[in-house]
């Protein structure tokens, strides 16, 4: 016959041991669940869409943005080209500035103005002295920025051009484990420029959606699929040598967001693109599975081991007083 001390450390055995491995891998597999239900932060994107001013009037203004984004690090490096034509001829002390909807940081060189002239070779671009060139976060409830540049004009040009280099922080956010989005609201009344513009430029002409000629390229990472993007893209580049792609908007400041003369009350309109990380997704449907196989084994084994305690106290109650 077996012990009754051996017979009592079995029995205790058969209820604690599955009950325990149960708890631990329901345990388990519950950590495995909540590392991919990630709760996306609210983030506040700024109603003062991306708009140019400058301390002049301007005949004719071309916007080329092209930017590359790191989704770890919320930042899209960007690359900004202007073509600027002046109603006149111009000399002295002139500002040109962006209105930004994020916060921006200046790289080196910052922001480069040029004159933009014809010759027997081509077009060649002579810089210019840039007087100022700063980054201002003016609003920080609202996240706008204002960059601009304060130059001396040459007598008898009109053409100009010139570049800015700088990383824009707030524009993209995490929908949820695997997918991400990026927002760039353009300014489309003039409602929406900001205050502060005429603080670093007094009495600003400012040019919305419908006055750019503007030229929108976003490069998407390798590894990624586009889940949804509005306005739909005008067409899609490979990039030769660089094994990248870019989405591109041929002013849709006037065609795919509707801007005609402006809006009259306060609006910028959004370009959104959401993407999904496939390497992302690969590991999100593991966890999932994960945690299905362990919260499975682990009821499993927990409703086992109450099974046998209640086994156990049925046999107790049977056995005669002694």
């Amino acid at each position: 016959m077996i012990p009754r001390a051996l017979s009592t450390g079995l029995k205790l055995f058969v209820i604690l041991f599955p009950v325990g491995a149960g708890l631990y891998l329901t345990s388990f597999g519950v950590v495995k669940l909540s590392e991919v239900s990630i709760i996306p932060s609210k983030k506040t994107i700024s109603p003062y869409g991306f708009l140019v001013f400058s301390s002049v009037p301007l005949k004719k203004v071309d916007t080329h943005i092209y930017s590359s984004f790191s989704l770890k690090e919320d930042v899209m490096n960007c690359g900004i080209v202007f073509f600027l034509e002046f109603d006149d001829y111009l000399d002295g002390e002139q500002v040109i500035g962006f209105q930004f909807p994020c916060k921006v940081e200046l790289d080196e060189p910052r922001i480069s103005v040029g004159l933009k002239l014809e010759g027997n070779d081509g077009q060649r671009r002579i810089p210019i002295e840039i007087k100022e060139a700063e980054s201002n976060l003016v609003d920080e409830s609202e996240w706008t920025s204002i960059v601009y540049a304060r130059f001396i004009a040459s007598q008898g040009v009109i053409h100009y051009e010139g570049n800015v280099n700088c990383k824009l922080r707030g524009l993209t956010f995490r929908e949820d484990f695997s997918t991400y989005s990026i927002s760039l609201p353009i300014a489309g009344s003039r409602l929406t420029i900001h205050n502060a513009v005429n603080n670093y430029c007094p009495e600003a002409n400012s040019y919305i959606g419908c006055d750019l000629n503007l030229v929108i390229g976003l490069y998407l990472p390798e590894g990624c699929d586009l889940k949804r993007v509005q306005p739909l893209p005008d067409g899609e580049q490979l990039m030769p040598g660089e094994g990248g792609r870019r989405i591109v908007w041929f002013d849709p400041s006037k065609s795919a967001l509707g801007f005609e003369t402006g809006f009259p009350h306060p609006v910028s309109e959004c370009i959104t693109v959401t993407i999904e990380v496939r390497s992302k997704l690969e590991l999100k449907n593991r966890l999932l599975f994960d945690s299905g196989l362990y919260m499975g084994l682990g009821v499993s084994l927990l409703f086992g081991g109450i099974l046998e305690a209640l086994k156990v106290a049925v046999e107790l109650r049977r056995k005669p007083s002694a």
